[in-house]
């Protein structure tokens, strides 16, 4: 869809505030290609300005703004399975610093990408999706989207990151994405170390090269940010997030929050809603 098209379907009467947090099971990218917007994404504001990519993965969440009505551009929409399927877990095609917000912005700019641009393959995925002939629809848009991916990822792997070391940034991936599976059950570094067939020590190496951070205080981190998304984006009480977020007690789970985010869970709650 066009962003004039996404601000009137969000604007019209739906079963949540789109101008307030929540939470999303599928994929975004959306892409400015005239004025100024601000998005917000996991409790901060990302500028967009002409030609700016912001992408958006499942389980965070987001909101829109007032801005948007201002704007022009383009808004994709992709299913979580289907993402998952053919790049997250696919043995052809990987992508380790797209989508990987916790080393990576999830903007790219028009500075970012040299002479390459992604105006003409959003037109024409806006174009086909809307085009009455539906012969070979599927694999025209598959093949348009497929390209948007790996131009972002090219981009990104030509940005330098932080002690680049492109084994640890797909360990570290394999990392998050056990971590995003099993942090209910165990918070425990040392049991992801194992998980992933590398030592400790290796793991301590690589979340602080990439993330400068000890495996326990990334983990911490993960964890401050999903009972963060739950305050926000639900209306379940203190008491049963902590229990979504494995914690035996509320006491342990509000102590626990209260020491990384600074505030209290109900006090964050007030916060943004």
């Amino acid at each position: 869809m066009k962003l004039s098209e996404i601000y009137e379907r969000i604007t019209a009467k739906l079963d949540h505030n789109p101008f307030l947090s929540h939470r999303i099971d599928f994929y975004i990218i959306l892409m400015v290609t005239k004025g100024t917007y601000s998005h917000f994404v996991d409790f901060k504001s990302y500028k967009l300005i002409e030609g700016s990519v912001l992408f958006i993965a499942k389980n965070q969440v987001h909101h829109f703004t007032e801005d948007l009505k201002n704007v022009e551009g383009y808004f994709i929409v992709i299913n979580g399975n289907f993402f998952e399927q053919n790049y997250i877990s696919s043995k052809n095609l990987k992508l380790y610093r797209l989508y990987n917000y916790h080393i990576e912005s999830p903007v790219i700019h028009q500075a970012d990408m040299h002479q390459d641009d992604f105006k003409v393959v959003f037109s024409e995925i806006y174009f086909e999706y809307h085009y009455p002939d539906s012969f070979a629809k599927n694999e025209i848009l598959r093949h348009n989207l497929h390209l948007i991916l790996l131009k972002a990822e090219r981009i990104k792997n030509n940005v330098p990151a932080k002690a680049l070391k492109s084994r640890w940034i797909e360990k570290f991936t394999e990392f998050k994405n056990l971590l995003e599976r099993n942090y209910v059950q165990t918070r425990n570094s040392k049991v992801y170390a194992s998980e992933l067939n590398i030592s400790y020590k290796l793991l301590n190496e690589i979340t602080k090269s990439l993330r400068g951070k000890t495996p326990k205080a990334f983990i911490d981190d993960f964890v401050t940010t999903e009972i963060k998304r739950y305050l926000a984006s639900t209306s379940y009480t203190v008491k049963e997030i902590s229990y979504i977020t494995g914690f035996d007690e509320p006491a342990n789970m509000s102590k626990f929050f209260k020491k990384n985010a600074l505030l209290s869970p109900l006090q964050f709650r007030t916060s943004n809603n």
